[in-house]
């Protein structure tokens, strides 16, 4: 091999390696889609695929990258390839489903931040509570939602699982508040839950109580721990007493008792 060849080869391997501490790497392509910075997520998942072009995980990023931004061809592009590496590969299937949906009627995949309403997180003593859950899904999987998206609750024997519209697992509620829910949804009470924020390992929901059953109708479904919400001016003129009822813990385990 001649000095020319060996200074070519050099050169490569100090362009790969300065591409991939520029960004181009799997966790920070994770890291951009968690944040719905979806250009970047764009830019990085493509350099991946620069130097692997059988990356599946890479090509299904890059594929709900598009498909957030609103670019319907290049995303199903990009899930037809891994398709045609991994023929059963669920993540691209279910969003390629997503997409004949999508096209059939009619419209753009909206940016992620306008579907959201400003009073989607307004809390309200006793009907909702920010939880931190656990056992939470991979990285890759929780890269795939939205803060403000709508997810659901999978009641399960002793724990109340977190699932996406496509029942794909997401999380858990904590034991205490799954306890206490298991009961309170069996009785017929219904709740709603919504992202609150994402973390590479974290997954944090919004959790509101939308109707609660005549069984439960003096429980609040949750406890404030600590401060309050200060209320307008022309709702104080219409509370003639604080709300001094007791939270049901008490008449729960009395319940129980008997």
């Amino acid at each position: 091999m001649n000095i020319l060849s060996i200074l070519l080869t050099f050169h490569k391997k100090s362009l790969n390696f300065f591409s991939m501490t520029d960004g181009a790497t799997a966790g920070n392509a994770i890291q951009k889609a968690l944040i719905q910075d979806w250009k970047e997520a764009i830019r990085i998942n493509s350099e991946i695929l620069k130097s692997d072009k059988k990356n599946i995980d890479a090509l299904n990023r890059l594929g709900f990258a598009y498909l957030q931004t609103g670019n319907l061809a290049h995303a199903k592009k990009c899930f037809n390839q891994v398709l045609s590496i991994d023929q059963y590969n669920q993540i691209a299937e279910k969003n390629l489903k997503k997409l004949t949906v999508t096209r059939k009627r009619n419209h753009v995949v909206d940016a992620p931040h306008s579907l959201l309403s400003p009073l989607i997180f307004l809390e309200e003593p006793g009907k909702t509570k920010i939880i931190n859950c656990i056992n939470v899904a991979p990285s890759k999987i929780l890269a795939s939602i939205m803060s403000g998206q709508e997810v659901y609750l999978k009641p399960k024997k002793y724990c109340i699982e977190i699932r996406d519209n496509d029942d794909t697992y997401l999380a858990a509620l904590p034991d205490d508040i799954s306890f206490k829910l298991i009961k309170y949804i069996a009785g017929g009470n219904i709740y709603q839950a919504n992202v609150k924020s994402i973390g590479k390992n974290s997954l944090t929901v919004f959790l509101r109580e939308l109707s609660r059953s005549k069984k439960f109708a003096s429980q609040p479904s949750f406890t404030q721990s600590g401060g309050f919400i200060p209320l307008a001016r022309s709702e104080l003129v219409a509370v003639e007493k604080p709300d001094v009822s007791a939270t049901g813990e008490e008449d729960i385990e009395e319940e129980e008792k008997i």
